[in-house]
């Protein structure tokens, strides 16, 4: 009988093995999927960004320093939307790589980089546009050097700097979760009154609240030095389940608002007597905020199975 209950628990335990196994290669699909996803959802939608802030540049004569400061804020949001576009390339290769293997610390450090490079456009064209230095602006800078300094401690083999750096990595959420609360950073050129998102497309709340959570996830990561650890899987899919969230809403709902735009251009000021080129552009834009959607999806999906992964890595300790 012993023998017999001794086999059965010896076949319980290969067959939640090769179950585990499964289900793990499956959310590594699913989240690089994700990843190639929500990359082209920073780069399709930043391309028409550029074109449109390239238009709109183009309406300003030099005659007077208020124009020639607005047009060199507008020229700091397209270089902007440009260093967006190369983040994306960074999360399409990253996804690519997580698929097939591992994805590189340089890629990462990278595209680390060239997001707070593009926080730092961010604050500083705001400033010129808006010709005085504000709350936004402020904090938007604050937050590029703290997610560089954060980045950059991080990467020392050091217990004290790895506190230091997740911090510095949540001190920065909360500075970009202010920023975006109290401006919609667009809008300042556009004036369209549509409810843009925070500057990684996700709704502005949540968005601060992925780099809270990315910065004490890192931190757990460095502390238990296994991956595997279901503790480790528990905040990497809260960090998926909240990003997911809010860019699937945040792009679902600019999208939609910009087809209201393009269906009321006839009689509403925002794009009234504008070219058809440029309706075609909005457009563009708001169905290639569908990869976005379509991103955020598949991460919400990716954090569920994460989560059950970690369930059953819980049960089995």
């Amino acid at each position: 009988m012993y023998e017999y209950y001794k086999s059965f628990k010896m076949f319980k335990i290969e067959r939640d093995s090769e179950v585990g196994l499964m289900l793990e290669s499956v959310l590594r699909k699913m989240v690089s999927v994700a990843a190639v996803f929500i990359g082209f959802g920073y780069i399709l939608p930043s391309i028409a960004t550029v074109i449109m802030l390239t238009y709109f540049s183009s309406q300003y004569p030099i005659e007077t320093s208020k124009n020639i400061y607005m047009i060199s804020g507008i020229i700091l949001f397209i270089i902007a939307s440009i260093l967006l576009i190369t983040v994306g390339v960074f999360i399409v290769v990253g996804g690519i790589q997580y698929f097939v293997g591992t994805v590189s610390q340089k890629i990462m450090f990278f595209g680390i980089m060239l997001s707070s490079f593009y926080l730092l456009c961010l604050g500083t064209g705001s400033a010129l546009i808006l010709q005085e230095v504000n709350l936004l602006t402020l904090l938007l800078v604050a937050t590029a050097i703290l997610v560089v300094a954060s980045a950059a401690v991080y990467m020392v083999p050091s217990v004290r700097l790895k506190f230091v750096a997740c911090l510095l990595g949540i001190v920065s959420g909360v500075f970009l979760t202010t920023a975006t609360l109290n401006s919609q950073i667009l809008d300042l050129v556009f004036n369209w009154n549509v409810p843009f998102p925070g500057p990684f497309m996700s709704m502005a709340i949540l968005e601060g609240l992925t780099i809270i959570l990315t910065s004490i996830t890192a931190l757990i990561y460095f502390i238990l030095g296994n991956g595997e650890k279901p503790l480790i899987r528990v905040f990497l899919s809260m960090v998926a389940l909240i990003y997911g969230i809010g860019v699937f809403v945040g792009s679902l709902v600019l999208s939609l608002n910009f087809l209201n735009l393009v269906w009321k251009a006839p009689w509403e000021l925002a794009l009234h007597g504008q070219p058809d080129w440029v309706l075609s552009i909005v457009i563009f834009w708001a169905a290639s905020l569908g990869m976005l959607v379509i991103g955020g999806i598949v991460l919400i999906l990716s954090a569920c199975m994460g989560f059950t992964l970690a369930t059953k890595q819980f049960s089995q300790l």
